[in-house]
Parts: structure tokens; C-alpha cells; sequence
């Protein structure tokens, strides 16, 4: 497959010319200065990926596995699942260098991690619960920022070139990556590619997975008066014949264009900072039951879908005084998506709409927000406000499906709700946080926050209309689903010494109108009681504890043990909620030296019992209770000097047959009963880096 190119790759070259031809003309030239280093504040977990084992990751959330509380749902060899405090999807706020792209698949195949091409990003930034209002309305859960580095430290040329292959599973991962700095402007390139066959488990069985996915980012960046920055992206991805055995169909094409465009500058009037980014997202998916499969039905389904996002956000910082810091902003997101599912006898045949399961539906939302951050003595204060003002419409909710007996969306919605889609939906969401940090003594850091958070439903949560002649096979959103609001409280305990760090959090979130997707039994609301999946409102309780304690010795020993658990259940009806992960956790030791580094990593999870197995009497998310597991993996890495450096080791050294419980492997629309998905068995992987 060869990267073809696009209007917007086009235009970003057109501005890197214009962008020399600006700074040839500039009088004062600046510094060289690398924005983007920071210290971790309390309540984030900063992953530097540099510092990371060097296992190849398949996707971005693969990345995140060593996280205390983020959990991955499996749905195929990519395409993870993000979990953070037993909340997925669009509870967490994801950004791809500052913007938000959004996946084109109805059923979740490419989530927004899944975009991010793992080679080209410096360090992922997690927010666990609420920490900040800045990212947009939602983010209950928390908030991952994927964060580039793209001007360079030093003038001239500089770059490097990576390898990496595995025994199952992944068979390459080539990246190379070059930047170039002038006086006045700098350049970045990455190129990816990744491919991988399908891996097999702890028993020997192979489980389908095998995926190709290439793609190029081009930045070009502008300096302007001392540490002023303007710059410009383009970033394309594309995934070819990815397998999902958790689906009833596969996915021969995934294919993104991303557009970023940001300016920060500096000391501007009253202003400490001003913040200004535009980003676009067009994503085109397509998913079949024939491609990357025998066609075993008497019918070939395609659903061609694509998924459109444009934005923008502004914030400015300001120092009242040397204790005080406001920072103001406003932002913007329009979402367009559309999924049709066509059928027919055979492939190439398959030309009849059977459902129009993302009826052209489109999601803007526009917030304004502020927050104060205020410290006295040891003390530190943020609080902040949020509004939001988002109107969600569907254009094709009338139409009637050809295919014989199915209905059009608006008429499941009737048939299932009572109601149907008319006019414009709109929503006035107002949230807000209270933080308080507070340091006891030499050693001790004590903090706690509320917050409240309103999420809007989503395209599918909203419009959905996955018809079929056979009810347990539907899917039908909601439109009259109100938002989800949630009221949070976190408070927990930090220790440092000199050599020691122990964090302890506890957590609890108590959720109003929770969008519940479920089966449907008669519910209040729900006017049929045939299995068909649907979404309804609920009342919900999550809460929680993490642990995590790390010790670094001064001769080059270093070990650490974290824990994570959480509880989520439906309360109007004392029923827990599907896939919530077990407690989990993980003990790490690792000796460092000057030129080498090993250890190992011993990753366990109870066993889960609390869940919703039967789509007869529940909502069949859960493929049954999952028994605990425990999993050692093995790493190191050897600096070669001039030569570059080598990663190697083992993952699943003893080839144990577990899964996660969070696989994501539900059949629907296609087949009603949930599949569980086997992790790889044993996976011996190696990766070369040359840095010049």
C-alpha cells in the first residue's frame, strides 16, 4: 500500500515554504528553545517513552499498559481499549497532540488511541478523574495527552531510525524519524511501518490478529519573538486487513488525515501565555464479513462509515499577582458521522442499504471555561468552571431501509422508546472543580478534589439504527437520553523521601443519568422486551482505591508495586456494570547501569465475578466470570555507544493462556453472545535504535 498524497499534505508543504519565506524576513532570531519539558504535578503519571521497556506496541494504548488504574479492553491485534477507573470510551478525553480525532467505526474497532502512531510522540501524559476543565466537557474518567516534541534542541540535522520485531504476533515496526533546524524555522518528518500476523495464545491457538498500518506526519514550525511558536501539521494514517476475532466482521481499510495548526506565545498585553490550535480529522473506515474471511452466511454484509472532526481552542493565562494564576479559554469541536450497513447475496453484491446505523448524524459543542489556581504558604487552591452548549441532529432518520421487514431509525426509536428524532437536540452542561494540595512537612503531600462533569451521549448512544429481522441482533441509540452527570470526589496521600514515593488515592464518583448501554427487558422507558441492545438512563455509584509505591536505591536497584480496584454499579437496580476490571496490579524490579538496564515486571489481576453474562435477563456485555491470572515479562537494554542501542526481552515467559476481562470481544450487531479474547501466549521481541 503506498501513502497517496492529500490536499492537506499538499497545502502543509505550501506553508512550509511560506513559513521560510516569513522567517528569511525576520529580524530577531530567537533562541533555540524546546517547549514541552515538565515536571510531574501530583494526581498525573507522565510516561516518558524513551524510558520505556522498548517492547514494539501495536497501538497507543498498548503504550499505557504499565499505568496504575488504565486497564486495555482486547477486540482484536489493535484497537485497544483504554479503561481508567472502570470508565471507557467517551469517558475519557483523548488527544492526539492537542487535538481530537474520533474513530469511524460504529462498533469501536479504531478508538482515538488507535491513530496514534506510537514511534512519533515523546511521552503520554495521564490525568486520572478530574483534574483540569481545559480538554473539553467530559474526561469523568480522566484524560490522555499524547505530546510531541517537534522542534528540535540543537541546530542542524537530527534524527533516528528504529526497528523491532516479534515472535507472535508483530513481524515488523520501522520508524524513521528526522528533524532539521535553522535559525528561524525547524522541520520534522516521521514515517511508520507496522505489520503484524495473528498471534497465538498461552494453548497454541491462533487468535485473529494480523493488521498492516503505515503512516508519515510532517511538521513545520515557525519562531517568532523570543520563545513565540507557530506551527503546522499533517499527519495521515492507514490500516489495511485488520482482523478482529471478537467482531462479525473484519476491517480492510482504516484510513485518517489529521491537520493541526497552533500558535503559543508569550507575554502578550496582559497575558503570561496565549494558546491558539485548529485541528481537522477525516477519518473513512470499512468493515465486511468477506474480505479477510470465508464468507460463512448466506449473506455478504459492508458498512462503509466516515467520521469528520473539525476544532479549535484559545486559552490565555494570566498572573494577577505572584500567587495567583487565571486561565481563560474557549473551544470548539463539530463532529459529522455517518455508517451505512449495506447487504447482499454474495460479494460485490452486497449493494442493498439494510440499516443506516449512523443516520448522518452530526455533535457540536462549544465551551467556555476558566480556572483560578491560588497558593498560600503550602497550600495550593484550583478551582474552576465550565459551560458547554451542544446541539446533536440526524439528517436520515426517515429513511426506510429497502431490505425487506427492517426499519428505518426513527422507527425503532418509536417502536423502542416512544419517541422519535425531529428536531435539533440541544444541551446547556455546566460543571466545575475544587482542588486542594497541601504539603505536610518535609515529606508528606495531601490533596483531595471535587468536581462535577456533565458528558453528552455520543453518535451511537444517540442515533444508532442497527436494524434486523431478528430482535436480539438490533442496536438502537437513544435520542432521548439526557447527559450523563457526574459528582466526583479524590483525595489521597503522597510520600517522597530520597530514595522512596508511596501515592495512595481514594476515589468516588456518583453519576447521574448514566448512559447504560443494556438489553431490552421492559424497563422504565424501554417499551419492548425482546434482547434487542439498546441504551437507557440510569442512576450509577463507581468508587475505588490505587497504590502505587516505587524505592530507588543508589546502586542502580529500583522496585515497584501498584494496585488498582474498582466498583461500579447500576444503582437503580443493584446490578453491577459490564466490564468493570478486577483488582489488578503489578510488581516491578530492575537493576541500572551506566551502559545497560534489565529487569522484570510480574503483571497479575484477580478474578472477576461481578458482571452481566446473560443478554436473556441482563445486558450479555460480560463473556462470563474471568478467572485471575499472573504474567511475567522480562526485559533489558544494552547502549551500543556510536552504534545506537538494543532492547530485547520476554513477555508471558511461562506461555500462560490468560485474557483481560475487559476483550471487548462482543459480537453485536452481528451475534448476540459475548466472546472472550485470549492474550498473547509467549512473546520473545527485540527492537534497535539508531539515534544521529
Amino acid at each position: 500500500m503506498s501513502l497517496r498524497p492529500r490536499p492537506l499534505m499538499l497545502a502543509v508543504l505550501a506553508a512550509t515554504a511560506c513559513l521560510n519565506s516569513v522567517a528569511d524576513e525576520a529580524t530577531d532570531i530567537p533562541n533555540i528553545v524546546v517547549i514541552g519539558v515538565r515536571e510531574t504535578p501530583i494526581g498525573e503519571e507522565v510516561l516518558d517513552l524513551d524510558k520505556q521497556s522498548g517492547r514494539p506496541a501495536a497501538d497507543g494504548a498498548e503504550l499505557l499498559r504499565s499505568v496504575t488504574g488504565l486497564s486495555l479492553g482486547r477486540f482484536g491485534g489493535r484497537g485497544l481499549e483504554p479503561v481508567l477507573r472502570g470508565q471507557s470510551q467517551g469517558r475519557i478525553n483523548v488527544l492526539l497532540d492537542g487535538a481530537y480525532v474520533h474513530g469511524g467505526c460504529p462498533n469501536r474497532m479504531d478508538p482515538p488511541t488507535s491513530f496514534a502512531a506510537v514511534n512519533s510522540y515523546e511521552r503520554i501524559v495521564v490525568l486520572k478523574g478530574v483534574q483540569t476543565l481545559q480538554y473539553g466537557g467530559g474526561g469523568s474518567g480522566g484524560t490522555l495527552l499524547f505530546e510531541r516534541d517537534n522542534e528540535p534542541s540543537q541546530e542542524g540535522i537530527t534524527g533516528s531510525l528504529r526497528a523491532g520485531t516479534s515472535s507472535n504476533g508483530m513481524t515488523s515496526d520501522m520508524a524513521l524519524d528526522v528533524a532539521w533546524s535553522g535559525e528561524r524555522t525547524y522541520l520534522r518528518m516521521n514515517m511508520e511501518d507496522r505489520s503484524a500476523d495473528s498471534y497465538k495464545d498461552g494453548d497454541g491457538e491462533t487468535v485473529r490478529s494480523a493488521y498492516d498500518e503505515q503512516s508519515i506526519y510532517l511538521a513545520a514550525g515557525l519562531r517568532l519573538r523570543y520563545q513565540d511558536r507557530l506551527e503546522l501539521a499533517y499527519e495521515h494514517t492507514r490500516t489495511d486487513d485488520a482482523l478482529f476475532p471478537g467482531a462479525g466482521m473484519d476491517a480492510p481499510m482504516d484510513e485518517s488525515d489529521q491537520f493541526r495548526l497552533r500558535y503559543q506565545g508569550y507575554d502578550i498585553g496582559p497575558l503570561t501565555t496565549l494558546r491558539a490550535e485548529l485541528y481537522s480529522a477525516d477519518v473513512e473506515h470499512l468493515m465486511d464479513n468477506y474480505s479477510n474471511r470465508e464468507l460463512t452466511t448466506a449473506t455478504a454484509l459492508r458498512v462503509p462509515s466516515a467520521s469528520d472532526t473539525v476544532g479549535a481552542r484559545v486559552i490565555g493565562e494570566l498572573q494577577p499577582s505572584a500567587d495567583v494564576q487565571l486561565m481563560v479559554g474557549v473551544d470548539y469541536q463539530a463532529r459529522e458521522r455517518t455508517a451505512t450497513r449495506f447487504m447482499g447475496p454474495a460479494p460485490g453484491m452486497d449493494t442493498m442499504v439494510n440499516a443506516y446505523m449512523w443516520p448522518d448524524t452530526s455533535l457540536d459543542q462549544f465551551g467556555l471555561f476558566s480556572e483560578l489556581s491560588w497558593t498560600i504558604d503550602d497550600t495550593v487552591i484550583k478551582a474552576g468552571l465550565r459551560y458547554d452548549r451542544v446541539t446533536a441532529d440526524a439528517d436520515t432518520v426517515d429513511l426506510d431501509p429497502p431490505a425487506p421487514a427492517l426499519a428505518s431509525p426513527n422507527a425503532l426509536y418509536q417502536q423502542y422508546y416512544g419517541l422519535t428524532h425531529n428536531d435539533e437536540i440541544t444541551e446547556n452542561n455546566l460543571g466545575g472543580l475544587l482542588r486542594i494540595e497541601h504539603r505536610l512537612g518535609d515529606s508528606w503531600m495531601g490533596f483531595a478534589g471535587v468536581s462535577r462533569t456533565l458528558r453528552t451521549a455520543d453518535a451511537s448512544e444517540r442515533f444508532l439504527g442497527a436494524a434486523n429481522p431478528m430482535p436480539m441482533m438490533r442496536w438502537i441509540g437513544n435520542p432521548g437520553l439526557d447527559p450523563e452527570a457526574h459528582q466526583q470526589l479524590d483525595t489521597g496521600l503522597v510520600f517522597q523521601s530520597h530514595n522512596h514515593r508511596v501515592d495512595t488515592v481514594l476515589f468516588y464518583d456518583d453519576v447521574s443519568d448514566y448512559i447504560l448501554r443494556d438489553r431490552a427487558h421492559g424497563q422504565a422507558g424501554v417499551l419492548q422486551s425482546d434482547n434487542a441492545s439498546i441504551y437507557r438512563n440510569v442512576d450509577a455509584r463507581l468508587y475505588g482505591v490505587e497504590g502505587n509505591w516505587q524505592w530507588t536505591g543508589d546502586n542502580g536497584w529500583e522496585t515497584s508495586i501498584s494496585l488498582a480496584w474498582v466498583r461500579a454499579t447500576n444503582t437503580d437496580e443493584d446490578r453491577p456494570i459490564a466490564q468493570t476490571p478486577p483488582l489488578n496490579g503489578s510488581v516491578r524490579i530492575a537493576y541500572n547501569r551506566d551502559t545497560w538496564r534489565a529487569g522484570a515486571d510480574l503483571r497479575w489481576s484477580a478474578d472477576q465475578d461481578r458482571v452481566e453474562a446473560n443478554p436473556s435477563m441482563d445486558s450479555g456485555l460480560d463473556a462470563g466470570a474471568t478467572p485471575g491470572w499472573g504474567v511475567l515479562d522480562l526485559f533489558g537494554r544494552m547502549n551500543l555507544g556510536t552504534f545506537g542501542a538494543l532492547s530485547a526481552g520476554v513477555d508471558n515467559v511461562f506461555d500462560r493462556t490468560y485474557a483481560n476481562h475487559l476483550n471487548r470481544g462482543n459480537r453485536d450487531p452481528f451475534y448476540p453472545e459475548a466472546l472472550r479474547v485470549n492474550e498473547p501466549g509467549r512473546v520473545l521481541w527485540a527492537r534497535y535504535e539508531y539515534t544521529f
